[in-house]
């Protein structure tokens, strides 16, 4: 903690700047359809708001772009953090002026389409700047700030909003989301930039074939891929479970909310910890082997005759809550380390990053499918068993990982 302090005026935009960056994707995700399906919208108009957050998937395309292109004058990272966040500021302006309803949609729509776009490249830049101004232990603490702001971020977008809208209406809603944004704003105007700005040559730029040709990128891709499809198997596919067995929305909600709490307190706090104690990767296999004990809870009560009970519910989405927060502070906590050895730390990391929402969205269909196809034993079966790929996959990159001496924050 005395470490978080001593580093405050270059921790403290962070904490904005990711809490700032889950925002739009709450209202997108969360809020937006609430609302809508409350003001008469019919479900198959819903169905493609999800859309909203592709940027967050694709953004490694245009991340080489961030990492080659700044302004002298703002800073390397501030030169996109600042044009990207007033983005966002003014639309969720906006969204407090405009509301959203029926009447309204489809420019609240392209206002959280723009929002997120702006979040996500801003994420490129912050990623980067993370990953250039800290190392050692101090970057798994700020990774757990990472994963924790945003997930915090997106439940105030979303649950924040909603409960707020019902007490004081949406303009005061949005009017009070919108301050996050702008104390990120002030924050890192006032924290300035001390990013290293590296020489502007040809062999030093920024892409794509550059991060693949370095010898642990496949095993973090891999990785971020099975980490995200861990974690679907414990949340998404649990929350279908539940509800086929016979329990409330409002029970599935309450469990939701639940295993988020856990997430953010305990998972990625402990994350952090297990990161400086033990490594990066060996961090990361404790949250895998936490994830296939989750599995295994959900096969149990999948495979017995008696419906779900409630306390066997908690313990199984407890273990899943734990195993996301560690698994996402340790793979970003690789990523930033192996990141911050190289010239080109936004895309390095975004690339991670985007594997991993690549992964939610591809291991909700694939679960879902095997699910409707051999049943809810056979779905959580395959989540155990992606966590023990993953668990054999994360031993192989440990060691590469020690060879190259790049991505253990442990304290030497």
């Amino acid at each position: 903690m005395f470490e978080l302090f001593q580093y405050r005026w270059r921790i403290l935009p962070l904490v904005f700047l990711y809490l700032s960056q889950g925002i739009p994707i709450g209202v997108a995700m969360d809020a937006l359809p609430t609302l809508l399906r409350h003001d008469g919208a019919p479900l198959p108009a819903l169905a493609f708001l999800p859309l909203v957050g592709l940027p967050w998937v694709v953004k490694f395309l245009w991340a080489p772009v961030v990492d080659n292109h700044w302004s002298d004058l703002l800073g390397r990272r501030r030169s996109w953090i600042l044009p990207m966040q007033t983005i966002v500021l003014a639309c969720l302006l906006a969204l407090a002026i405009h509301g959203i309803s029926l009447a309204t949609a489809g420019s609240a729509v392209a206002l959280l389409a723009l929002a997120s776009l702006a979040s996500a490249t801003q994420d490129i830049a912050t990623d980067g700047m993370a990953a250039e101004q800290f190392q050692g232990t101090l970057l798994a603490k700020v990774n757990a700030i990472q994963v924790g702001g945003v997930m915090v971020g997106f439940f105030a977008g979303g649950a924040g909003s909603l409960i707020l809208s019902g007490h004081f209406g949406q303009t005061a809603a949005f009017m009070v989301l919108s301050l996050i944004p702008l104390l990120s704003l002030l924050s890192l105007l006032f924290a300035g930039d001390t990013t290293p700005v590296p020489p502007r040559a040809v062999d030093t730029r920024a892409s794509l074939p550059r991060f693949l040709r370095r010898p642990l990128a496949p095993s973090l891709l891999a990785l971020a891929l099975l980490s995200a499809m861990t974690s679907v198997s414990g949340f998404g596919l649990s929350k279908l479970y539940l509800t086929d067995a016979g329990w409330s929305l409002e029970a599935v909600g309450r469990l939701g909310m639940g295993s988020g709490v856990i997430t953010v307190l305990l998972g990625c706090g402990g994350g952090a910890w297990l990161a400086r104690s033990l490594g990066a990767w060996r961090a990361f296999a404790v949250g895998v082997v936490l994830a296939a004990v989750s599995a295994l809870l959900w096969l149990i009560q999948a495979a017995s005759e008696s419906p779900p009970s409630v306390t066997g519910a908690w313990i199984s989405v407890a273990f899943g809550a734990l195993a996301t927060g560690i698994t996402s502070v340790s793979i970003f906590t690789a990523a930033m380390g192996f990141a911050g050895t190289g010239q080109q730390a936004g895309t390095d990391v975004t690339a991670v990053q985007s594997t991993r929402d690549l992964g939610e969205l591809l291991s909700s269909s694939l679960l879902i499918t095997v699910t409707a196809s051999i049943g809810y034993r056979g779905g959580f079966l395959g989540g155990m068993l992606i966590a023990l790929i993953a668990l054999a996959l994360v031993w192989k990159s440990g060691r590469t990982a020690t060879s190259a001496g790049n991505t253990d924050v442990r304290p030497t």
